[in-house]
């Protein structure tokens, strides 16, 4: 049997060889023929002649099938159709070779077709023979061309609050729908499209794509104020238009009016530009107010998108249940998913139909409540929205267990108290174990990202430190050089802010302009020490009592001066950089910008007035307190809190008042509170007690915070008589229980006017202090209306 069909295949392959010479006019020479039929050849080349014999078999099928006597050049038209086979990989209605050869069966086929085509081509083609070659050589460098085509990046950011209810929600993905129906399908970035929503980068994924993006939607409300992650996705397009007022272009929408406490000052200029949807269009379904919104951004946000590509339709939903939603994770059902899903929970087709039709998929799922399915679903049912929850609370519980969802559980982790991670770039570790020695002689245990084994993927070096992190009470970061623009301090803090650690900053150096602006925003209201410009081992003294405080050591009661070195040594990064970097007038209010507040206060709560202070400067009212009189001087000028007060400085110990008409004020540093007395506050020339009546003249509202100590000082009386001749409203703190009692009769008489809010323990501190910004906010109003 083998001989008979080795001289069928050389018959075969004397015809072939024939054929090709007659359709090539005879070019070729008899040398190039006796090469061709020559057996070493076959030796030299076996892939060769595998290729020859896998032709030659085709040729024998097709001679059974068709008339051999038919035209020369269908072996040249048969040659030139498979090497298009093998470039576009499409089936041909023509007869192959790979019909009758083995390929299938081998698992590397694929690879070997394309190795026979380029050996078939140049053996079987002469250089003379320019049709086939020229064929062939667009086979080959389409082959090696696709590889290099990139996709494109996403331009059009989605930004809304993960914290979004069902409403919120439904309103984002029908307008993703349309949006994607008008041809932005690949120009948009959603997470959910992304299907990163349950992976520990998630949040890093977000604030990427902010950085890139050249479009941004924002979808507004109150839950957008309250979610940090929403709230560092608008800072960082803040940060970015502030730079560069053309890199990105933002479209507010307003879906629910916000607490106007919780909405910072800078995100002011968005609500004035948001298309609001909150007045007439309150009542209009979700898809009514996705068509205003579209209809109102789509020809300027068509400008910003690159690829203009129309959606992928739509496959309809199997028929037939295939259990596929058992392999998946809730956030990434699809609505045929979850209605598979429900039918075997034994839920009714009735409910089942009324989540179809409003396209619940997983996505909305998560946010779904029982008064949404009473509400918005229709499902009345108490036995049936009861089934529901309780599966989907199961389902949650199950996927915890994961072990892709190791970030759940890390997060669900309670942190030793005394634990510290350090969070440093690769290049500065000599610079990181000394600051771990360091730490580690003052009784804390200090770790940090595994330093032989990173991973080779954000993802795997996440995976490999987070558990550790999450371990943490307290989390420093080194900025230096090197951190400006390193991937791993990038990914270690946002995912050691996603797990909602503390972050402290040592500055090492000032790099603030070279930061990533995703990383402004998380950092920059995070407390920092300054070990670039200070002595190393007074920074390291601030940053152990910021991590590890002495207050909480029972029987031991720390001087007022030590607590206000510590105070003073410890602000927020933007503020530590921009005063550091020259750039104090970036951050003190101008002329314009007088302060709206003024803070009367006794010297026992410094440190307190200075936390209020920045609360209510963070919600756009600039604050006065003379505390940055002498808070803000050096430490060689403030060696002692009677030296302060001597000099003109801050208020003094006792009830006396130290507000003299002859002490001027120090004119060696002006801080920001120093210099929002509107205009010379820090003139060498000008007395306090000048300052504190010109301030208070032009202030809105006078805050006293009260303490026993406060009733009883000079300090106090002069503030209250001087806002009660200016009729300036009054708001009292309660910082310190004090009964009405222990004050005199005309300071009682005064705050008896007013209610107080009081922030007296740690508990009503965090209850009352959105209050406290509620009342200043509405007597500014009050006050700016007159």
């Amino acid at each position: 049997m083998g001989k008979t069909t080795d001289g069928d295949v050389d018959k075969t392959e004397n015809n072939q060889e024939t054929d090709n010479k007659n359709a090539d006019n005879n070019v070729q020479s008899s040398n190039e023929q006796e090469k061709m039929d020559s057996p070493k050849t076959e030796t030299k080349a076996p892939e060769n002649n595998s290729c020859v014999e896998r032709q030659d078999v085709n040729s024998a099928n097709g001679a059974n099938e068709e008339d051999p006597n038919e035209p020369q050049e269908e072996a040249t038209k048969t040659m030139s159709v498979e090497i298009k086979d093998k470039s576009s990989k499409q089936p041909d209605d023509i007869n192959h070779f790979d019909s009758v050869s083995n390929i299938k069966s081998q698992p590397d086929g694929g690879r070997e077709n394309k190795k026979d085509v380029k050996i078939c081509g140049s053996t079987k083609h002469d250089k003379n023979d320019s049709v086939p070659l020229s064929q062939n050589n667009n086979a080959v460098t389409t082959i090696h061309q696709t590889p290099r085509l990139k996709k494109m990046k996403k331009g059009i950011f989605i930004s809304y609050s993960p914290d979004a209810g069902f409403l919120e929600r439904r309103f984002v993905v029908e307008a993703v729908r349309q949006l994607k129906e008008n041809n932005l399908a690949d120009d948009i970035w959603f997470d959910k499209d992304e299907k990163n929503t349950d992976s520990p980068c998630w949040f890093s994924m977000r604030m990427e794509a902010v950085e890139k993006c050249r479009a941004a939607v924002l979808v507004l409300s109150d839950s957008y104020f309250t979610c940090p992650v929403s709230l560092y996705e608008g800072k960082t397009l803040i940060e970015r238009t502030v730079s560069d007022p053309n890199c990105v272009k933002v479209f507010p929408v307003l879906f629910r009016q916000p607490d106007p406490a919780d909405v910072p000052k800078h995100f002011s200029v968005f609500l004035e530009l948001a298309i609001d949807l909150t007045g007439e269009h309150v009542k209009k379904s979700a898809a009514e107010k996705t068509s205003v919104v579209v209809g109102t951004i789509m020809e300027e946000l068509e400008k910003y998108a690159t690829m203009h590509t129309a959606p992928l339709p739509v496959t309809p939903p199997d028929s037939e249940f295939t259990g596929e939603f058992r392999k998946k994770k809730i956030c990434q059902w699809s609505a045929s998913d979850l209605q598979e899903w429900l039918f075997h929970l034994g839920i009714k087709e009735f409910y089942r139909q009324s989540l179809a039709e409003a396209m619940v998929d997983g996505f909305l799922l998560m946010s779904l409540t029982d008064h949404d399915m009473v509400t918005h679903l229709g499902i009345e049912s108490r036995v049936v929205r009861k089934k529901i929850m309780q599966q989907i609370l199961q389902t949650l519980d199950r996927e915890h267990k994961h072990p892709d969802n190791w970030h759940l559980r890390s997060r669900a982790l309670r942190p030793k108290p005394d634990m510290v991670y350090i969070i440093y770039d690769p290049a500065d570790v000599r610079l990181a174990q000394n600051l771990k020695a360091d730490l580690k002689a003052k009784n804390m245990q200090v770790i940090h990202h595994d330093t032989v084994k990173l991973g080779r993927s954000k993802e795997e070096f996440l995976q490999i430190n987070g558990p550790s992190l999450a371990t943490a009470s307290h989390v420093v970061v080194v900025l230096t050089d090197a951190a400006s623009g390193s991937p791993f301090i990038f990914h270690e803090v946002l995912f050691a802010d996603w797990l909602g650690k503390k972050l402290v900053t040592a500055m090492f150096k000032n790099v603030w302009t070279g930061l990533r602006a995703s990383l402004k925003a998380v950092l920059g209201d995070c407390p920092a020490v300054d070990f670039e410009s200070q002595m190393y081992p007074e920074s390291l003294d601030v940053l152990e009592h910021q991590i590890k405080p002495l207050r909480r050591v029972a029987g031991v009661v720390l001087e007022q001066t030590y607590l206000n070195k510590m105070a003073e040594g410890l602000k927020p990064l933007e503020v530590l950089a921009s005063t550091r970097g020259g750039a104090i007038s970036a951050i003190i209010p101008s002329d314009e910008d007088s302060p709206q507040v003024f803070i009367s206060y006794q010297w026992d709560m410094q440190t307190k007035v200075d936390e209020l202070q920045q609360i209510l400067e963070r919600a756009g009212f600039p604050c006065w307190a003379d505390i940055a009189v002498g808070g803000a001087t050096s430490a060689n000028h403030a060696s002692s809190g009677s030296a302060l007060s001597n000099n003109g400085g801050p208020r003094g110990h006792s009830s006396r008042s130290n507000r003299s008409s002859h002490h001027s004020l120090p004119h060696h540093h002006h801080s920001p509170l120093q210099s929002a007395g509107g205009g010379a506050g820090g003139s060498s020339g000008e007395t306090l007690q000048g300052q504190i009546q010109r301030t208070m003249k032009a202030c809105s509202v006078v805050v006293c915070c009260i303490t026993p100590k406060y009733l009883q000082s000079d300090n106090c009386a002069k503030d209250l008589a001087l806002a009660d001749a200016l009729h300036k409203p009054v708001i009292p703190l309660l910082l310190r229980y004090a009964p009405a009692e222990s004050a005199p009769n005309y300071v009682r008489r005064i705050l008896l006017r007013y209610s107080y809010v009081d922030l007296s323990n740690e508990r009503l501190y965090k209850q009352n202090v959105g209050v406290l910004v509620e009342r200043v906010r509405k007597a500014v109003d009050t006050s700016m209306l007159r």
